[in-house]
């Protein structure tokens, strides 16, 4: 089954293509089996040259809505082949003017005979299954230059973009990002321990299956962009860690909604001892543990500091005090 028939409209841009690049082979087959010496990507413009007989480099790619980059390529490949000339315009030269060459006329007169079959073969596609998909095409073009696919995206993504956050359990499918995103935080300042690669790449087994949480962020537009987590260290007794927010989405507030929700779930476990281990220079990130309720503890500090070589502040939630 062709999977582009699954995707349906969402692949339409890859349909389009292959639908292009196919018709683009069958019309070489064509110019191989009369023995033409064009290619199929240089027929619109070799078209433009015999109904105007001569055109500039700009205004081609202009009326053919093609890159200048990408004409003048054709317009080099022309050149090899002798089927153009290339002239100075009389009122700029800096300007390059096309025209087919006395071997270019030739060519494209002996041409007609097979642009009119292939144009008829046209025609029957375009109307087979009792639609005009040419016209078709033509509404369609007009439609995209009205509105593009990137405005009316942004269209329908407008109102999934205010949505809230909603906070999700740790699955295993969701592993990687938890990998991912503390990956790109510690490493934005800092190198990653052993006890950072060991949790971070086992997570179910060192958190999880320890009697710990994982809790993710997710973005309705965005998807996962941030993740925290508790772990168990004793009876009742949980480090707040590997909190990590995408770099891309920092400064929506989205750590603090996270760490808000993460508290909330520490009560309701009825956490007796909730502390975290940092280092100054994480300073927004401490500003919002104190905004939240964690004040700095030189006990936690002296009990757990030692298990990364980068704390140098330890914080406990001041209701469990």
């Amino acid at each position: 089954m062709d999977y582009f028939n699954e995707i349906g409209e969402l692949g339409l841009g890859s349909r389009l293509k292959r639908l292009s690049d196919r018709l683009m082979s069958d019309a070489q087959s064509v110019y191989t089996e009369f023995e033409l010496p064009i290619q199929p990507k240089w027929f619109s413009l070799l078209a433009m040259l015999r109904a105007k007989h001569s055109v500039s480099v700009v205004d081609a790619s202009e009326r053919l809505g093609l890159s200048q980059p990408a004409l003048s390529q054709f317009c080099r490949q022309l050149l090899d082949e002798k089927l153009i000339e290339l002239a100075a315009d009389d009122k700029d030269a800096r300007k390059k003017i096309m025209q087919l060459s006395a071997k270019g006329i030739v060519v494209l007169e002996n041409v007609q005979p097979v642009w009119a079959g292939v144009e008829k073969a046209a025609i029957e596609l375009s109307k087979e299954e009792g639609n005009d998909f040419y016209q078709a095409v033509l509404a369609f073009e007009s439609s995209l230059s009205r509105k593009s696919l990137l405005e009316r995206t942004k269209e329908h993504l407008q109102a999934t973009k205010n949505e809230e956050i909603v906070f999700l359990p740790f699955e295993k499918k969701l592993s990687s990002f938890f990998n991912v995103i503390n990956t790109e935080w510690v490493e934005d300042m800092f190198v990653l321990e052993d006890i950072d690669k060991k949790v971070l790449q086992q997570p179910e087994e060192n958190i999880i299956k320890q009697g710990g949480h994982i809790w993710f962020a997710k973005h309705a537009l965005y998807g996962i962009v941030g993740t925290c987590a508790l772990l168990k260290t004793g009876e009742g007794e949980f480090e707040l860690t590997k909190m990590g927010v995408l770099s891309s989405m920092r400064g929506q507030k989205i750590g603090e909604k996270l760490l808000q929700y993460v508290i909330e779930q520490a009560k309701a476990m009825k956490v007796k001892k909730l502390y975290l281990l940092t280092n100054k220079k994480c300073e927004s990130a401490i500003h919002l543990y104190e905004k939240l309720g964690f004040v700095h503890c030189e006990k936690i500090m002296q009990t757990y500091g030692g298990h990364y070589e980068r704390c140098n502040v330890a914080m406990r939630y001041q209701s469990n005090t």
